[in-house]
């Protein structure tokens, strides 16, 4: 209710205001731009949607969303002459996830792949018509959380837990080996070392 009255003041106010918080779901909600400051520097400044979407480095990435972006290691390659990243997969194999955007040039070989829970799906024919950067990858699923509103699931990639928000729908089945659909278009690949967006 407070973050709702602070909102509309600010509106009829119309003045520009600096709020300080360390919640991240009100720095969300009441800010045009955020500056995401950790030990004593700003790590990033810019619209509310720029910061979620395309976080500067891990720690924004990682600060920013609940549950909080997935880490992947992964490693760059080729998969049918199309750049694409190499991760593994709960049985000891590797899963080959095609890239939407050309790898930035001098990029490390080995990298971090970014999700966001909200970016993967149970894979269908319909939802790879709508989202054209769909990579395919089976995951086991070790643990189910309904909420209501959404389901959240913990996905095994080879020795990670990876987390997955899914419509109750869709909702994948404790126990369950799931086709995942993972929106590339919306992934973020990040530098292992200095942990910055490539």
């Amino acid at each position: 209710d407070m973050r709702t009255e602070i909102k509309k003041l600010h509106n009829r106010v119309g003045k520009t205001t600096v709020y300080v918080t360390h919640d991240q779901v009100e720095a969300m909600t009441l800010a045009s731009r955020i500056a995401v400051m950790h030990q004593g520097s700003v790590q990033q400044f810019d619209a509310a949607q720029m910061i979620y979407s395309r976080p500067a480095n891990m720690f924004v990435a990682g600060f920013m969303g609940s549950p909080a972006m997935n880490f992947i290691p992964a490693e760059l390659g080729d998969g049918a002459g199309r750049p694409c990243v190499t991760v593994r997969t709960a049985d000891g194999g590797t899963a080959a996830l095609e890239l939407a955007q050309p790898v930035p040039a001098g990029a490390p070989r080995n990298v971090v792949l970014g999700v966001r829970p909200e970016h993967i799906y149970r894979f269908s024919d319909d939802l790879k018509h709508r989202k054209r950067a769909v990579a395919a990858v089976k995951a086991p699923v070790e643990l189910v959380e309904p909420t209501g509103a959404e389901t959240l699931a913990v996905l095994r990639f080879g020795d990670l837990e990876v987390t997955g928000r899914f419509d109750p729908d869709s909702a994948p089945r404790m126990g369950e080996t799931m086709t995942l659909g993972i929106d590339m278009a919306r992934a973020c690949l990040f530098d292992p070392t200095t942990q910055s967006l490539l």
